[in-house]
């Protein structure tokens, strides 16, 4: 069953880029960066220099941990080892985790939801965008334009 994230633009209209998921994820999950290795990955600046698995994605963490680096939104179901659709523009709709306010800039929190950035430095990488409409408290539904 699909998180409660949805698409209203997305992307352009154009297919989603893919890369492999670690573990599995439903469509509209947040997904973070997943590496196997951190430093050194690549001997070239080539595509045949890349590796397959160095780099994939996984579900983000339930709790919106601060080291998250969140990449983008999952546009389809995915067990291990297969590959996901990643979606980083749009205008979504979501289930805000928070108070959220019109026109701020709103950070990912738990598997799907959004809440708005608090300036704290330490969750600056998991902003997603902004929010276009606003919500008084959590479980109620957000629009926000996702820029990654």
């Amino acid at each position: 069953m699909a998180n409660e994230i949805n698409a209203m633009v997305s992307d352009k209209g154009e297919v989603p880029s893919g890369i492999m998921a670690t573990g599995s994820c439903v469509a509209g999950d947040w997904l973070k960066a997943y590496q196997t290795a951190t430093d050194d990955m690549y001997a070239a600046a080539r595509q045949d220099a890349f590796v397959a698995g160095s780099l994939a994605v996984q579900r983000a963490a339930t709790t919106g941990v601060d080291s998250d680096l969140i990449v983008g939104i999952a546009n389809n179901d995915a067990g291990s080892g297969d590959t996901v659709g990643i979606l980083t523009d749009g205008i979504f709709i979501g289930l805000s985790a928070g108070a959220v306010t019109a026109g701020h800039a709103v950070m990912q929190e738990g598997n799907s939801g959004v809440i708005d950035y608090n300036d704290d430095a330490s969750g600056a990488h998991r902003i997603v965008g902004t929010a276009l409409t606003g919500a008084s408290a959590a479980s109620k539904y957000v629009a926000f334009k996702l820029n990654l």
